[in-house]
This record gives C-alpha cells, structure tokens and sequence, in this order.
C-alpha cells in the first residue's frame, strides 16, 4: 500500500486548491452533481389545454439528480481539520494526508479545513464531514449530540490516555499513596483524597482538563470539599507554590505523559524539587488523546476500509509524520477504540454537570 512517492504528493497538491472555511460551515459535497443515471420524473406533464381558463397550468417536468454513492467523484469521503489559514503546512500534510488514504482504498477523498470547533461542529451535524479529529470534550459533545463515534484513538508520548496526579509539600503531612519507584498508587482515590478535605488547591486554569476538571471530579466523587482554588495557569508555577507553601496546601498536574516538576527551569532552580513536593495519588489514563470520529451515517463497510487504511499509516515512511503535522501534535501510533473508552471520563466529570456545548466553544 501507499506506493506512490512523495513526487506524487506534491504533483497531485499543484492541482489541488486547499478549500478554508473561515467562520462558516461549507459543505464540500456538490451542489450540482452530474447525474449517473437518468433522471427520476418528479411531475407528470400536464394533459390540459394551455387555453382553458378553467384549469390551473401544471409546472414543467422537473428532474431530481442522484448522488454518486460515496466515495465515488461527485460525492468524495471528507476528512474534517481545525487549521487556521496560516497554518500552510499543517494544511499541506492534511492534502497528502487525504491523497494517501484515497491511493489506499481507492475512494475519492477530500480535506476540509475549519478554523476552530464551533464551525466544524456546525458542519458535522449538519452531515457535511465524514470523518473528524476530536479533542476529549469535543468527541464527547457531538457524541451527545448523536453526531460522532470513536473509530481511532492516536498514541501521544507513548500513551492513548493520560492521567493526572495530586501532589504537596512533603512537610504537610499528608500520607502519600503513590510509589514513585513503581510509578504506581497504592491506595483507592477515596481514602488518598479525602486527606485534602477543607485544603486550598492549586489548579491550573478553569478549563484545564487534566489541571482543573478531571481532579475537580475527581474530588467530588471521593466527596472530598475544598477551599477555592488558587489558579497559577501554569504547571511550573504550580510546583513551585507548593515548594514556597502558604498559597496552596496541594496541588494537581497531568500523569503519565510527563511530569512538571522535570521541566529544566524547575530542576535548575528547585534540585531537590523530588523530595520537597512529591505525589500523593496518581490516577490511570482517564483522558484521552485526539481520536479519530466518523459520522454515524457514514456506513460500516467504507469506516472499516478508511480504519485500516489509517491503521497503514504507520508503515509508510511519511505517515505518521503527516498526521503529526496535519494535527499539530505528536502521533506515534494508532489503534481501535469504541466510545466505552471515554466512559472513565464520564464518570469524573459526571459530579461538575458541565454544559459541554459551552465549554467546547470558544
């Protein structure tokens, strides 16, 4: 699969004009197909005389045209992106993308750009786009809305899904439940958390998601109240509150796809950060990365066939690298997921009551 060179790539883009939809939603099916097959008579011709006074004129015979089936020219496969126009080679490798799924299953493919989720949103339910790259909260809105399933989920630092992790000054005298050794807690998130009852937190900003909400749940869940929070909007200044002490009692981070208290300007200036703030409990992967949807109306047959193809990608030389550069974030592998993957999710943001249509937008 994929034998066509990049030589290919760039004589296929020197034909292709890149399609931006800025503001609005535009649907890339056409308006005026060629019809494939003869035209289905919509009216009967009228029988009457023109001249007759008494008789309302019947309309001229109108003809309703017919798609191609999907996937054929006239009625091409979209694949949706979140790009801004300046944006030229994200949308470059979006084009190369959609050439080498095309060379793949032989479907007629086509890229759409959108420059932020509320006008691809609008497009997906509108049953514009086939296929789309989702953020967590975004997946699960349109999924609410009946507008998204979970075809494939992509690898991100070595993970599919990411967690978050609690942590303090170690002179507060909270129990750690977490073995820094293993990289592995020991305790249920109950009894960890409920250690933090009527602390101040630091958090990172209101609509950080492993930062603020996850853990915001995840508090809830363990019925744990707190204090209001004190929002550093950075992870490092996180750290280094909990190291000064006096503004928060703890605080909490992302898990598993790094940790802040490695970032080179903490390590320089805290180097004994590991033993002065450590971890008291750290969550499994409850988040997950960027994942690619499809429109339930798309049917199973041609989802399957454009799954594996993406499933390809990784033994291509330029594969991954596009979709990295297409979506502005790291891919280092993909694999089938279905929507019971983002059900640990819901079940830590189910506590806030979020009004996800509000907090997708911008």
């Amino acid at each position: 699969m994929f034998q066509k060179s990049f030589l290919s790539l760039l004589a296929r883009r020197s034909i292709i004009i890149s399609l931006f939809v800025i503001g609005l939603t535009v649907s890339c099916k056409p308006s005026t197909p060629t019809p494939t097959s003869t035209p289905t008579i919509t009216t009967q011709p009228s029988v009457e005389s023109p001249d007759d006074p008494t008789k309302t004129p019947t309309k001229r015979p109108t003809a309703t045209p017919t798609l191609p089936p999907i996937g054929n020219p006239g009625n091409p496969i979209t694949i949706g992106f979140m790009l801004t126009p300046e944006q030229t080679n994200a949308i470059e490798a979006a084009e190369d993308l959609a050439f080498l799924i095309e060379e793949d299953t032989g479907f007629s493919i086509e890229y759409l750009i959108y420059p932020d989720f509320q006008s691809l949103s609008s497009a997906v339910i509108d049953g514009d786009v086939d296929l789309y790259w989702l953020a967590p909260l975004e997946y699960l809105y349109l999924n609410e809305q009946g507008a998204a399933q979970a075809v494939l989920m992509t690898n991100h630092l070595g993970v599919y899904a990411y967690g978050v992790q609690f942590m303090a000054n170690s002179m507060r005298g909270f129990t750690p439940y977490y073995d820094p050794e293993k990289s592995l807690s020991l305790g249920d998130s109950i009894t960890s958390l409920q250690q933090f009852s009527g602390t101040r937190p630091c958090f990172i900003s209101p609509d950080s998601i492993p930062g603020y909400l996850v853990p915001s749940g995840f508090l809830s869940n363990a019925s744990t109240p707190t204090l209001d929070p004190v929002f550093t909007y950075s992870y490092t200044a996180m750290v280094r509150a909990l190291f000064i002490q006096g503004i928060c009692d703890f605080g909490v981070s992302y898990a598993l796809i790094g940790d802040p208290r490695n970032a080179s300007d903490i390590i320089q200036t805290i180097p004994d950060v590991q033993s002065q703030v450590i971890v008291i409990w750290q969550s499994e992967g409850v988040i997950p990365n960027i994942n690619l949807s499809a429109s339930p109306e798309l049917p199973l047959n041609i989802r399957y066939q454009l799954q594996e193809a993406f499933l390809d990608l990784p033994n291509t030389p330029e594969g991954l690298t596009l979709v990295s550069t297409a979506l502005n974030y790291d891919v280092e592998a993909f694999k089938t997921v279905e929507d019971g993957f983002y059900d640990p999710l819901r079940s830590a943001l189910i506590p806030l009551n979020l009004d996800l249509n509000t907090v997708t937008q911008p």
